[in-house]
């Protein structure tokens, strides 16, 4: 089971405030599937959503979002992993799963041509996005606990 619980919260460092906190506890890949299907029927589809990923790695970002596009008719052998190279990937319906946990600075930003995607309409899911300057439509914040599973934080 899936707990949920909600309280108001404030993000100052990405200029929006988010209406609500969500938590859920996540136990196992069939409960991760569960969830990104619960949070696939969140997303506002033909227009622009941007979706943060936040959290250490191997807390569960990369496989949530091949997870969430699953939902979106992106199969696994579709799914071309996480675009930590390739900094970004884009699939069929306007969907891109951008990986911004090489990037340094700012100026490097203009070089890979992130903007220009952004401006467009589409699903944007972004990991290591303490880079950008936009705010999103929602933030997830990823944790591991002690037992190996899964806190996912989600405002919106």
């Amino acid at each position: 089971m899936i707990k949920i619980k909600l309280e108001i919260k404030t993000l100052e460092m990405y200029k929006v405030v988010m209406f609500s906190e969500f938590k859920y506890k996540i136990k196992n890949l069939e409960e991760m599937k569960i969830f990104a299907k619960f949070i696939s029927t969140k997303i506002k589809r033909n227009s622009k959503f941007i979706i943060f990923l936040k959290g250490n790695l191997g807390s569960g970002k990369t496989t949530f979002t091949r997870l969430l596009l699953n939902n979106f008719g992106i199969s696994d052998k579709e799914f071309e992993g996480s675009p930590t190279f390739t900094i970004i990937n884009e699939y069929p319906h306007n969907i891109f799963h951008i990986d911004l946990y090489r990037l340094v600075d700012k100026d490097e930003l203009e070089y890979t041509g992130i903007y220009y995607y952004l401006s467009n309409m589409g699903l944007f899911i972004v990991e290591w996005p303490e880079i950008l300057d936009i705010s999103p439509n929602m933030l997830m914040r990823f944790e591991i606990t002690k037992d190996s599973r899964r806190k996912v934080y989600v405002h919106r």
